[in-house]
């Protein structure tokens, strides 16, 4: 579903991102790993086109990132999950959720609207459906983003650390919904510092520093027998907070 082969990203002299190479299979769900600053981010913005390669190849469901035309055709196949929820405050959860169904896939409102109310219901808001997003708490908020996303009938979803800013009470709510998405079978590829969710879910964890992948392994090898001294380093530090 996902392949990418010696990606490059660079910000000026910084090289953030340094000959990458990832494959992510139809229905897998990929967590990556890795302290601040390591590139993660702006690898899944690489996939889905939010930035360019400075080298490298990227290919989603099959489309190579390559020209306008491609990036676009990637979006739609691709949802993603921000660290900040990023809703419309001036629309109601329900028009945040059918806007681009309607606007981009040119769906007919009431065909969207009733979509909308089945993703509500599947993210545990269905009686949301008419409230601002100010009435919402954060792991609400955060629902309804990933509900917004999965409007658009993607096949794959990517999330960038979306327990982030949530207060620890509401990381929970956020997480069994991506878990319940992960038994549907949805191909995922998961930012997070969340160690539970990746032991039960992932079906391999990638550890990056530097902009490099150090590591990467099926999750019950990658926990329990971390190839390198940098991924006990990291463990070492994450686990003892």
């Amino acid at each position: 579903m996902i392949k990418v082969h010696g990606l490059y990203k660079h910000f000026g002299p910084n090289e953030v991102l340094r000959n990458i190479d990832l494959a992510v299979e139809e229905g897998q769900v990929v967590v990556i790993l890795g302290p601040s600053g390591s590139g993660k981010s702006t690898l899944l913005r690489c996939l889905n086109g939010l930035e360019t390669p400075s080298k490298g190849e990227i290919a989603v469901d099959g489309i190579p990132a390559r020209g306008p035309h491609n990036i676009h055709r990637i979006r739609q196949v691709t949802g993603m999950v921000f660290q900040q929820f990023n809703l419309f405050p001036h629309k109601t959860v329900l028009e945040n959720v059918t806007l681009a169904p309607v606007h981009v896939r040119g769906l007919r409102p009431e065909d969207a609207g009733a979509r909308a109310q089945l993703l509500l219901e599947k993210v545990g808001l269905p009686e949301k459906a008419n409230e601002y997003p100010s009435k919402l708490s954060g792991g609400q908020q955060q629902r309804v983003a990933i509900a917004r996303a999965l409007a658009m009938d993607p096949k794959v979803m990517l999330f960038d650390e979306p327990t982030s800013a949530l207060d620890p009470e509401l990381i929970s709510e956020v997480l069994d919904v991506m878990k319940g998405l992960a038994r549907d079978g949805m191909t995922m590829v998961v930012v997070t510092h969340e160690m539970g969710f990746a032991r039960e879910v992932a079906d391999k964890v990638v550890f990056m520093d530097h902009g490099e992948i150090i590591d990467q392994a099926p999750t019950q090898q990658f926990f329990d027998a971390p190839a390198h001294e940098r991924t006990r380093q990291f463990f070492s530090k994450i686990l003892r907070r």
